[in-house]
Formats: C-alpha cells, structure tokens, sequence
C-alpha cells in the first residue's frame, strides 16, 4: 500500500470534467484507490464521491492506492493532480 500527501495544482481546480478525466485515470488501474481530506476519504474511481469532496487548486489531499499496480497509479495521479497531465484533446 502507497500513501502520499499531494498538493492540487489544477488551474480552476477540479470543476466536472476534470474531476471525470481524474476518475478515468483511476479507473485504468486494477489498485484500490482513494483520496482523503481532512473529513472525507472516498473511492478515485467514483464520479458522486470525487465530486462531494469539493477540490480546489491549492487544496492538501491524501491519495492511497493498494494492489499490484499501485505504483503506476499513484505516479499518474499525481502528475494529473499537480496539473502535469492534460487529458483533453
């Protein structure tokens, strides 16, 4: 199990259709995956949980992932959280 402290570096923070790109980068990965404030821990791969969690740019969230491809989960949500991963076209 992976756990990591990230600071949200989004422009406009996580409005909808990012808040849907990151439950699609979550959903690649086989891992248990979820994120946590400091009153809400809810599943990555849950559009309604991702949305009540009311991101903005500048916000501190734990992010954990548990199974085999842990890693490469937490790499990639962590570039898409610090802004690094742009996934519209």
């Amino acid at each position: 199990m992976m756990k990591k402290s990230i600071k949200i570096s989004c422009p406009g923070g996580l409005e909808p259709r990012p808040i849907a790109e990151l439950v699609q980068v979550a959903s690649k990965y086989e891992s248990k995956i979820y994120l946590e404030t400091d009153t809400k821990r809810v599943n990555a791969k849950s559009i309604m949980g991702m949305m009540s969690l009311n991101l903005v740019n500048g916000d501190l969230l734990t992010v954990s992932a548990d199974g085999n491809d842990e890693e490469g989960a937490m790499e990639e949500i962590q570039c898409f959280l610090k802004g690094k991963l742009n996934l519209v076209s």
